[in-house]
């Protein structure tokens, strides 16, 4: 049986701080509940929004697996959402998320679910560093990357601009044209809003444990052909086939407010080349992989379409 332990032990500083955090976190909600305006409460939620938008359309559906491309002022917009996380740069979250999904379920999987929820949705972003985790994102093409001057000026520059889009920003809103006070400012609009985005961060890589099949239910097998042509069931559709646009990060697909704003972005002409696959072309695969003995992942691509027009879609095609 294959050793899914951990190679690293706990790295006690992101553990203190991760700590430190929440606690401030929550301290963060209780002021907001005690002491801060309603505005600022506003704000709070508006940042929080932005801020997954930079996850999810930008750094996980544009750049990660570019599952539709993006003109310059969206993916200007799109990074300054995904700065506001203070995570890491667009450039370290997309090698993160490539190599899990390449060794999805392994011991060089960085945030492997069969360790369970709590050490894939935060455990393992307080552990030292793997070696060999390190030497796989080494070898991850990151060409795309490099061509996007975005991408990577915001890499190189990260922590200058963080601190200053991060923290700085809306801070200096909260205390400035707010007129809330300093105290609430930077627990309710910076320690609040970056632990709320830190989790929405996570979550994309955890997700599976709480929308996938259960691993343990033998009838899960069963059900795949059902997840394939309905679209249900979303992990593992997305594991399969990352490139559709149309997968929710938090348990949907083709629904939520998520996508309805990737549509608006398109319908504006900012988005471009969305990429997905109908239900026929999924049955399709399913045949000619039965049939041929060709990887069912291979058959999916060549199945996989760009939509033409976002305002006139075919309902055939879908």
């Amino acid at each position: 049986e294959e050793n899914i332990s951990p190679r690293t032990s706990n790295h006690w500083p992101s553990v203190l701080f991760q700590i430190y955090l929440h606690l401030s976190a929550l301290y963060g909600l209780v002021l907001v509940f005690t002491q801060a305006s309603l505005i600022t409460t506003l704000f709070c939620i508006l940042l929080v929004f932005l801020g997954t938008l930079g996850i999810t359309l930008g750094s996980h559906r544009l750049w990660a697996h570019r599952t539709y491309s993006a003109s310059l002022p969206l993916r200007l917009f799109l990074a300054f959402c995904q700065t506001l996380t203070c995570q890491c740069s667009i450039y370290d979250w997309v090698v993160h998320h490539k190599v899990h999904h390449k060794f999805h379920g392994t011991r060089n999987d960085p945030s492997n679910y069969k360790l369970g929820f709590f050490y894939c949705h935060l455990a393992c972003h307080c552990m030292e560093t793997d070696p060999e985790i390190e030497r796989m994102k080494r070898h991850i093409p990151v060409t795309d990357l490099e061509d996007d001057y975005i991408v990577y000026y915001q890499h190189w520059l990260y922590f200058l601009i963080m601190p200053v889009i991060g923290f700085l920003f809306p801070i200096n809103i909260g205390v400035e044209y707010i007129g809330e006070t300093a105290l609430v400012s930077v627990f309710v609009l910076g320690f609040l809003r970056v632990c709320l985005l830190l989790h929405a961060s996570w979550l994309v890589d955890s997700a599976f444990l709480l929308w996938g099949l259960d691993p343990s239910d033998r009838k899960a097998g069963d059900t795949w052909l059902v997840f394939f042509v309905t679209k249900s069931l979303w992990p593992q559709y997305h594991y399969l086939l990352p490139w559709d646009y149309r997968s929710g990060e938090y348990g949907t697909y083709d629904t939520g407010c998520l996508n309805s704003i990737l549509r608006v972005f398109a319908a504006l002409g900012m988005a471009k080349e969305l990429t997905t696959i109908s239900s026929n072309g999924v049955k399709d695969a399913l045949a000619k992989s039965a049939k041929t003995g060709e990887s069912l992942t291979k058959c999916l691509e060549e199945s996989k379409f760009i939509l033409p027009d976002i305002l006139n879609q075919d309902p055939e095609n879908y």
